[in-house]
């Protein structure tokens, strides 16, 4: 099991709190190495935002310049700082006033982002595009380790496609696109039956 990037500086947090930096660091881990030219075409934005947002998630360690990308020298390459993700630690992120300013920051705006995922989910989706919708809700019945122990295999079968989209070629005529698997596990909350 690939072990994640592990942090507690709050100014992380503060520097993802940002849409289109979170929309930057999904494309850089689903792609892996990229430039600031692919990325701004993958995200809608101008070259030139997206270069200094790029700048600013290195200056806190998200992301780093790729040693080894192919090209002719001209354009900067960029890589997730950790692949395997980032988990922060939380618990001692929370123990100063600053982190947790910096989570409380992190809180809104990743629920927000949650809340328009789901929105967009349930929305209307254009007819005849070739994208591939799905949801999986599924009760089980866990102990606190067997759920421990599922949320690791879920994480292990996401990383695991990730892998597979940066290294295999699409089947001729299929082009790839950034799909975003989410994945939440949570005690059943029956007071939300109404």
């Amino acid at each position: 099991m690939p072990k994640r990037y592990v942090d507690a500086d709050p100014r992380m947090l503060r520097a993802i709190a940002h849409p289109l930096r979170g929309a930057l660091i999904y494309e850089l881990h689903a792609r892996g190495a990229s430039t600031a030219t692919v990325l701004a075409a993958a995200v809608d934005a101008p070259v030139n935002s997206v270069s200094f947002h790029l700048r600013e998630l290195a200056k806190y360690g998200l992301i780093e310049r790729a040693p080894n990308a192919t090209g002719d020298g001209r354009q900067r390459w960029w890589q997730p700082a950790g692949r395997e993700g980032l988990h922060i630690d939380m618990k001692q992120m929370l123990q100063t006033r600053e982190g947790r300013a910096a989570f409380d920051v992190f809180r809104r705006y990743g629920a927000g982002w949650w809340h328009a995922l789901v929105d967009r989910f349930f929305g209307p989706h254009e007819e005849g595009t070739g994208e591939l919708w799905a949801v999986n809700d599924v009760p089980m019945l866990l102990t606190k380790s067997e759920a421990a122990q599922y949320a690791e295999e879920m994480y292990a079968v996401m990383h695991r496609w990730v892998e597979h989209g940066q290294s295999t070629q699409p089947p001729e005529g299929e082009p790839r696109r950034t799909y975003l698997g989410l994945s939440m596990l949570m005690p059943h909350q029956t007071d939300l039956i109404s």
